[in-house]
């Protein structure tokens, strides 16, 4: 159910939006908080007012149309860019699972993008997690920083078939509402949305959720803003993952509709295994975890890698099957193309040059 506000003084609208979250435990409509999230990003609300906000929204559960509406506002601030390609993908997770696990969405995207589908991955520094996938793109030597066009961002596709867009750079965030943000250490509204905001408005989004009731928030989120196909997961453990651990309960968005169905590690023949082997730690270590399966090391990395990065394939219409999805991530791993795409990224992302090239899988 969703409550109607008065146009009124910001002030006493905040008062009368706090009630309605905390007292009432009433959803906004779409168009309340887009309105609420542009005075957040416009610095008309002190620290306190945000914080409180934020949280009273966590606590009752962040409806589909308040999801939606954070986007709308975000999307706002956003410049877009054209990829000029078909289908492109995104691999992530909402954040706020405490699970301490190296970046698992971040190094499958590189091998997905090995496998010849085209992933340009969105990205953020920490702010609920120890090292966010910009923090580990840094560690591996790559500057994610530089602001790109879409010549930058064709090139990049071009070259290793892979391109990353960090959040800082794309989006006017307020730096002090990222500092609010990281205060409060838990997972907020702005997880939520920034997973559907992608500046290259991609195709396809593998999004990763750390509580089961956020899956069907989320899903319909995405068939209000009509844009992607989708799957929206949560794995064992509550995981924002495809998970190693048991079954991922997935959601599939596609034409407006919505399904679902549930995997195991028995369908990316992976064993089974537990949280404390995916274990990552700051960004250093998640890197050289990153080499170390792109290099072909096997272990629970690679397998954590493999179910994720073989779901986006399915997801992309790359292969019919899990099983075979996971049998060509395999191969791309064990063949050196997924530590390729990561060496000719790194060369592309740290050079001067700009020049918009024909893109090619590699």
């Amino acid at each position: 159910m969703n409550a109607t506000l008065s146009i009124k003084p910001l002030e006493e609208r905040f008062r009368n939006v706090l009630q309605i979250l905390v007292e009432k435990r009433l959803s906004l409509s779409r168009e309340q908080t887009r309105d609420l999230v542009q005075a957040m990003l416009g610095q008309q609300l002190d620290d306190m007012q945000i914080g409180a906000l934020l949280v009273a929204m966590a606590q009752k559960g962040e409806s589909a149309d308040e999801i939606a509406g954070a986007v709308d506002a975000i999307a706002a601030r956003c410049r877009p860019l054209v990829s000029g390609l078909p289908l492109t993908l995104n691999i992530g997770g909402t954040g706020g699972d405490r699970s301490g696990t190296f970046n698992i969405s971040t190094t499958a995207a590189l091998v997905v993008a090995a496998t010849g589908v085209p992933v340009i991955k969105h990205g953020n520094s920490r702010v609920t997690s120890v090292s966010g996938s910009s923090d580990m793109m840094s560690a591996l030597g790559i500057d994610v920083s530089r602001k790109g066009d879409e010549a930058w961002l064709r090139r990049s596709l071009a070259t290793s078939n892979f391109a990353f867009l960090s959040t800082s750079s794309w989006y006017a965030f307020p730096e002090r509402l990222t500092a609010v943000r990281r205060a409060l250490g838990v997972r907020s509204l702005f997880n939520l949305s920034g997973s559907l905001v992608h500046p290259a408005n991609v195709t396809h989004q593998l999004i990763g959720v750390a509580h089961a009731s956020l899956l069907y928030p989320m899903a319909e989120a995405l068939v209000r803003l009509g844009k992607v196909t989708a799957f929206i997961v949560h794995g064992a453990g509550d995981l924002d993952e495809v998970s190693c651990l048991g079954e991922t309960q997935v959601l599939c968005v596609s034409d407006g509709c919505i399904g679902r169905f549930s995997v195991q590690p028995d369908d990316f023949e992976v064993p089974a295994c537990e949280l404390r082997a995916l274990r990552g730690g700051a960004a250093e270590r998640n890197a050289k975890i990153c080499l170390a399966v792109l290099n072909g090391e096997r272990g629970t990395y690679r397998n954590a890698t493999i179910v994720s990065a073989a779901t986006a394939l399915v997801l992309a219409g790359k292969t019919r099957s899990f099983g075979e999805a996971a049998k060509l991530v395999r191969q791309v791993l064990d063949n050196g193309r997924a530590y390729q795409v990561l060496k000719r990224f790194k060369e592309t992302m740290n050079e001067n040059e700009s020049e918009s090239l024909r893109h090619h899988a590699p």
